[in-house]
């Protein structure tokens, strides 16, 4: 392999793309390693000054927003978690991993939006669309020694011999997808409102990837002059999209399939007139919001590349030198695979569509209203699934448990997200709202006790009216 299995095991979904045309490495580059690696605009969470995005996080937010129309230009956000790799700033510095015993993982994901549209004809009903690109990229192995002096699969191995097998997966998925929202109240009186929105998702599955190894098990032998390393057992499976085989954008966008998705959610307020000017009750002058929400239900199909393949029960006369002698100088992805499935005594090529699930989650938001412009901000996100499933492809969240203090007019904000995420990260974020543009980092990295790359940012531009005599119009006055 001429890698150390550690980093022969994550590059593989990057070695793949090398292997494609242009112009799809350049998207899958932008999926799967930007270092904005994402759930929501997390301290816009709850808010009704949140806009068009705010859908993301909840369908019936759209008929909650204080505007009645809003318009976001462009967003970004990305988040990225990880136990393993790490910079290291100087003229000697670079990318590189913790030298400990342990299992590593690594989990990103990346969302970008263009033209979200916000509008409500009235005060009781919204409409939302958008278009957005998504990615989410999970990597965990099973633990294993890293040191700067492995420079090859066989030098991992004697750093490793006393591991009883190898695992671990890779999963990689990015999409382009259209939003179609609606919203509507559904009961009002004069101290509360409940509100209701679904999402329609139209999806074009553009780039999928997976690698999975099962239990990989070796012993060791030694020789005059060395020591050797015999495979034993396990299985595994590699593959791609055949979108990467593609030369085109044109090309791989025909090739690609279309899935559909769906998200639901509710909102429901309990109005305090003391907040408002006029003792009128609108989307601003609530004392407590709740919104329940389940999203991202479906997932994305893919056509699987020639090269795709399973494989089964190691060959025995293979030892970790002839592997590394395999594996050094592949000219292509097809001799990658060639030597992939001469070190398994039995292989088999992928030939069904495979699915990856979307990140379905159940997500509860309460969100408390103090006056003055003051609010506290409660989010709990459950995933419903797991990525570490040998038998299926899955993508989750990062989020858990967020608190966002926060201190917001229509035109200013200032925020505090504190997050304890589903890798058991603390994270203390913030952001700030300067007119149309949003700012924001998911980590300011204030309780990191070593320089793992976690965190990510977010960024918004999106127009609305900025004048508070017109948000709080005829729009939001009692029928």
């Amino acid at each position: 392999m001429g890698l150390p299995f550690s980093t022969w095991f994550v590059n593989i979904p990057l070695e793949m793309y090398k292997q494609t045309k242009q112009y799809f490495v350049a998207l899958a580059v932008f999926f799967t390693v930007s270092d904005l690696a994402a759930q929501g605009y997390q301290a816009l969470h709850g808010s009704p000054l949140a806009g068009s995005t705010a859908v993301f996080n909840n369908p019936a937010a759209s008929v909650g927003s204080a505007y009645k129309w809003d318009l976001s230009l462009f967003s970004v956000q990305a988040k990225m978690s990880s136990n393993a790799p790490y910079y290291v700033s100087g003229v000697n510095g670079g990318l590189t991993m913790t030298e400990d015993i342990r299992s590593k993982f690594f989990h990103a994901n990346l969302d970008v939006s263009l033209l979200n549209f916000l509008y409500k004809p009235d005060n009781d009903h919204a409409f939302n669309f958008g278009i957005r690109a998504r990615s989410y990229n999970h990597v965990k192995t099973t633990a294993f020694r890293y040191s700067d002096s492995i420079n090859s699969f066989h030098s991992f191995l004697i750093a490793n011999d006393n591991q009883p097998y190898l695992e671990g997966f890779a999963t990689h998925t990015g999409w382009l997808e259209a939003d179609l929202n609606y919203s509507q109240v559904l009961f009002e009186n004069s101290r509360s409102k409940l509100t209701g929105g679904v999402t329609l998702q139209i999806m074009k599955g553009l780039s999928g990837a997976f690698l999975k190894l099962n239990k990989v098990s070796y012993i060791e032998s030694k020789t005059a002059t060395d020591t050797l390393f015999n495979f034993t057992d396990g299985s595994g499976s590699a593959g791609y999209s055949s979108t990467w085989d593609q030369n085109s954008f044109t090309a791989a966008r025909k090739e690609a399939l279309t899935s559909f998705g769906l998200s639901l959610g509710i909102e429901y307020m309990i109005y305090n007139n003391e907040y408002s000017e006029n003792g009128v009750n609108n989307n601003l002058n609530y004392e407590w919001k709740i919104g329940v929400s389940l999203m991202d239900i479906g997932s994305n199909k893919y056509k699987p590349s020639s090269n795709s393949v399973q494989l089964f029960s190691p060959s025995a006369n293979i030892t970790d030198i002839l592997v590394d002698q395999k594996f050094t100088g592949a000219p292509d992805i097809s001799a990658f695979k060639d030597s992939l499935t001469s070190v398994f005594t039995n292989s088999a090529a992928i030939t069904n569509n495979f699915s990856i699930t979307n990140p379905t989650r159940l997500i509860i938001n309460v969100d408390r209203n103090f006056g003055n412009n003051l609010y506290i901000n409660g989010e709990l996100s459950m995933n419903f699934f797991s990525t570490s499933s040998y038998t299926k492809y899955r993508t989750r969240e990062l989020n858990l448990l967020t608190i966002t203090p926060r201190w917001e007019t229509i035109g200013w904000g200032a925020y505090l997200p504190v997050q304890y995420n589903t890798q058991g990260q603390l994270w203390v974020g913030a952001a700030v709202k300067l007119g149309p543009l949003v700012l924001g980092l998911h980590n300011l990295g204030i309780l990191a006790k070593n320089p793992t790359m976690n965190g990510g940012g977010y960024l918004l531009l999106s127009i609305h009216p900025f004048n508070k005599r017109n948000v709080l119009s005829k729009m939001d006055c009692p029928k």
